[in-house]
């Protein structure tokens, strides 16, 4: 038996398998099981923050929308009581189209009215008391003819319901249009006054004499009234006058003036009139806009808010608690890491320490089993049985013991990837035999029957001692665990590829589950066939791993039915 000895330092071996066991899949899992939780609460955070951002912009844009519709309904409102103001005048009339013209021309507002007969004739023309030229591309002819087109028969477009309600103007579709799909931007619209705006606007519908509205343009306001007999009376106003009076009621009587800016705008983008407090913020651009309601359909409303209406969602809360959430993690997790490593260093010092009394017990042992064999030499010479027996017991222990030590340094080995085999050209047949023979003189004496049959290859490329710690690994399993059966059999086979040594007993075999965990470190069968067996658990580790060196491997057979059968395939050339 050749012994192999260690030469490199221990300590620096033991801190290489100690950085070997932090790359462990355990350390992996540490770091999946920190990495997670952190990426939860990450997204967990930035979900909040969202979501808190999202909640504030739709408030923000609904109080807006609702100061948008306040200031335009102050708008409406205020237009449709001049509407009623104006047609008051009109009541007083008789139903005269001439004398409803000449009163509005009082109206300090008015710059000129003009009045059409429902018989025709001539267009009267009354002076206002507003001073006011529209402009030389206005045309009064054109937008009278205009007005009286659109409001021939209000009564078929829009017939009267006094459940209706509604909004207070509609518009006429005078161009063959739907009033709906009409541009904004439409040079003139025509407009007509509703009933059931007004608590008391129930009458019947028979009693309809008249109907009035507004003919608009680009900042040009017509108002105009048909009545019965299909007399019309017009007013343009004096936009000047007619605005600043809108514009002064504007915050609504009763509110005050909003934090932020309101602006009005025409369609084309020229301001008319702007209000509110103007606080910090409500320079930039309007977060909100809305069109004005008709008759005002070519204005535009737009608010801009200050800083301090809608301030920014307070995250703190948010922060604090995804903040505690990650350093909580960071502190388990550092616990775990300082525990894990103290464990670690704790191994290794185990580690250190094995290594240190195997490599201390193997001077000691090489020198007992050297005088054991001297003195079984001289008790053989002298003709002492008893002594050669006794002295044959020490040798096998001694043996024993080696072979443990040299699993138990193998598998350090291998744990640090330093594990190697010296191929050599060797004669299988006479290896095994000899291994046989070693090992017949202690299964006999426990009644086991061996049978060998070898047919092994002249000569394969191979490390004898490996070979001979994987065979008496497997001859040390039979003899712990298969003395039920008290049979063992060991033969070598070869082809032209690959030569196989194969150990087979009829013990109690092992069953399927186990038969790739059976190479595990430290791995072991039921507890009842290990009861009383002693060993350190990695004879087969180190087995395969020495097979998979050569290039070969160690397998259980699965056929095998009458114990356990384990073939170990070698190639000619590792």
């Amino acid at each position: 038996m050749v012994f192999i000895i260690l030469d490199d330092p221990i300590d620096r071996e033991a801190k290489l398998f100690g950085t070997r066991m932090i790359l462990r899949p355990s350390t992996i899992l540490f770091i999946i099981l920190v990495l997670l939780p952190l990426a939860l609460l990450a997204w967990l955070g930035t979900y909040l923050i969202r979501d808190a951002e999202k909640r504030t912009d739709a408030s923000m844009q609904a109080v807006l929308a609702e100061r948008l519709s306040s200031a335009d309904n102050q708008l409406l409102h205020d237009m449709r009581q001049l509407t009623d103001r104006l047609d008051d005048w009109g009541a007083r009339s008789d139903g005269s189209a001439r004398l409803m013209s000449a009163r509005l021309a009082t109206h300090p507002w008015i710059a000129q009215t003009w009045a059409k007969a429902g018989t025709g004739g001539p267009l009267d023309t009354f002076a206002g008391k507003a001073p006011y030229e529209p402009g030389q591309a206005f045309n009064a002819d054109e937008r009278i003819q205009a007005i009286s087109s659109a409001t021939r028969q209000p009564e078929t477009e829009f017939p009267f319901s006094p459940d209706a309600g509604g909004p207070p103007f509609q518009r006429f579709s005078s161009t063959g249009m739907s009033a709906a799909t009409l541009p904004r931007t439409t040079t003139w619209f025509t407009y007509l006054k509703i009933f059931g705006y007004h608590i008391d606007d129930q009458p019947e519908a028979e009693t309809v004499q008249s109907w009035s509205g507004w003919h608009v343009g680009d900042s040009t306001f017509i108002y105009w009234h048909r009545f019965a007999d299909g007399g019309l009376s017009c007013a343009l106003m004096n936009p000047q006058a007619l605005m600043k009076a809108l514009f002064l009621r504007q915050p609504q009587p009763g509110l005050a003036a909003p934090p932020g800016r309101m602006t009005l705008t025409t369609v084309s983008g020229i301001a008319l009139h702007d209000w509110g407090k103007r606080l910090p913020g409500s320079e930039r651009t309007p977060a909100a806009h809305r069109a004005c309601s008709e008759p005002l359909s070519q204005w535009e409303l737009a608010y801009t808010p200050a800083n301090e209406e809608f301030p920014k969602p307070y995250l703190f809360p948010i922060l604090l608690g995804v903040g505690s959430g990650i350093i909580l993690v960071f502190v388990v997790g550092w616990l775990y890491f300082h525990e894990s490593a103290r464990e670690i260093r704790v191994a290794q010092q185990r580690v250190t320490f094995v290594n240190q009394i195997s490599h201390e017990l193997k001077t000691p042992l090489t020198n007992i089993r050297l005088y054991a064999e001297m003195a079984a030499q001289r008790a053989e010479s002298q003709g002492d049985a008893i002594a050669k027996r006794q002295l044959g017991v020490v040798e096998a222990e001694t043996s024993r013991l080696h072979r443990l030590i040299q699993n138990v340094l193998n598998y350090a080995r291998q744990q640090r990837d330093k594990l190697t085999i010296q191929p050599t050209a060797l004669v299988l047949d006479e290896l095994v035999g000899r291994n046989i023979e070693f090992w017949k003189p202690l299964l006999e004496t426990k009644g086991f029957e061996i049978s060998s049959s070898l047919n092994g290859p002249s000569s394969i490329q191979a490390d004898a001692d490996a070979i001979e710690q994987i065979l008496g690994n497997l001859i040390s399993n039979v003899d712990k665990y298969a003395n039920v059966g008290k049979w063992i059999g060991i033969r070598t086979e070869h082809d032209e590829k690959s030569t196989r040594i194969i150990v087979e007993d009829r013990g109690p075999g092992i069953p399927s589950g186990k038969r790739r965990t059976v190479f595990e470190p430290f791995e072991r069968l039921r507890s009842d066939l290990a009861e009383g067996v002693s060993g350190t658990g990695i004879g087969l580790t180190i087995s395969r791993e020495l097979a998979q060196l050569h290039g070969g491997t160690l397998s259980v057979c699965p056929q095998y039915r009458d114990g356990a059968r384990f073939i170990l395939t070698l190639p000619h050339q590792p």
